[in-house]
This record gives C-alpha cells, structure tokens and sequence, in this order.
C-alpha cells in the first residue's frame, strides 16, 4: 500500500506521516522506504526528497554485520544449554580448560573478539 508524508522543505526532515493518505495541504509526497534496516544498532535510515519523482526517498547506511557484542550474545545461546554444559563438566570432572563449557565460551569469544583487541 502506497505511504504518504507531509515533507518539510526547509529542514529536509518528514513531518507527519508515514499515512495511507495524504493530506489536503500543501506538501504531501509518495513515500518510498528503499530496503530494510537489517541491524539497528549499526545502521540508521535517512529520508531525501527527490524532486525528479517528487517522492521522499529512504536510504540506509551502515554495515549490517553483527557488533562482536551481538556475536557473543548470539553465540552464547540459552543459559539453560550453559548451565547444562556446566553441569556435564562438573560430572565428569572436566571443569577446567578441556571442559566443554570452557572451549564454547573461548570458541565464540575467539569468534566474536572485542572491537581495537
């Protein structure tokens, strides 16, 4: 469905909207969001009016590539299969580097390494 939105010329910024409708005063422009912000902690959308197709356009920039603290987050998975990997180690008294917990953990720290390291 087509979006509208009340474009502000001097400040180059959306005003109201986006609307299925435009409004009955000056200024109300076809909407076109371009592609979808995949990551939003490292991309950010901005909006250009176009004044060949008079549409307000969106553009993204930034990577779409996880931050290696979103790596580690997802790497990690659930406390639940942690605490498990914890407990098999316990029982097999293999609570030290050889242990499976430790080699997942380094294995998606060494995957994942902090930003500058």
């Amino acid at each position: 469905m087509q979006q509208f939105v009340k474009w502000d010329h001097e400040n180059n910024k959306i005003l109201i909207g986006p609307q299925s409708i435009a409004g009955a005063d000056d200024n109300w422009y076809p909407l076109n969001e371009g592609d979808a912000v995949v990551n939003p902690a490292t991309q950010t959308r901005q909006f250009v009016f176009n004044e060949d197709s008079q549409t307000v356009e969106g553009s993204i920039s930034g990577s779409p590539e996880l931050t290696w603290e979103q790596g580690r987050v997802s790497g990690y998975g659930s406390l639940e299969d942690q605490l498990d990997m914890l407990w098999h180690d316990i029982a097999t008294n293999t609570l030290d580097k050889t242990g499976s917990f430790y080699l997942f953990i380094k294995g998606v720290k060494d995957s994942n390494p902090k930003s500058g390291d």
